[in-house]
């Protein structure tokens, strides 16, 4: 993925960990596994902050109300989605959490310039 030029632009990546369920089985088996996620971006509040905010926990943008994304959504296991399709949608029922956020962080990076600025202090 190229680097941003601008503030605009983001980089995010993410990496699975933990052994895969073999083929055909659905449960899970108690096995620590998942995927870890990592987003570079010049300002959190207007990429990552506001794409889970607006589009992954709040239907509103697709015409969907308040719902939330089925999978990648901050949801419990009564909750319901709906596909809008036309002419009629499509009602899922209970539909059961499919993520499970188990930590987060928020690191400040300084750009190369900044630590230039810093190398070049003098006492």
């Amino acid at each position: 993925m190229p680097v941003p030029t601008t503030g605009r632009g983001g980089i995010r990546r993410g990496a699975v960990y933990g052994p895969p369920l073999p083929d055909g089985v659905l449960e899970g088996d108690g096995a620590d596994r998942g995927l870890m996620f990592a987003f570079i971006g010049a300002h959190l509040g207007r990429q990552f902050e506001f794409v889970q905010s607006e589009w992954i926990n709040d239907g509103v943008f697709f015409g969907g109300n308040d719902a939330k994304d089925p999978v990648a959504g901050s949801t419990d296991d009564s909750a319901e989605y709906t596909i809008p399709r036309r002419p009629v949608r499509r009602r899922l029922a209970a539909l059961p959490r499919f993520v499970i956020t188990r930590g987060g962080e928020y690191c400040f990076l300084p750009s190369l310039s900044a630590l230039r600025r810093l190398g070049d202090l003098r006492d």
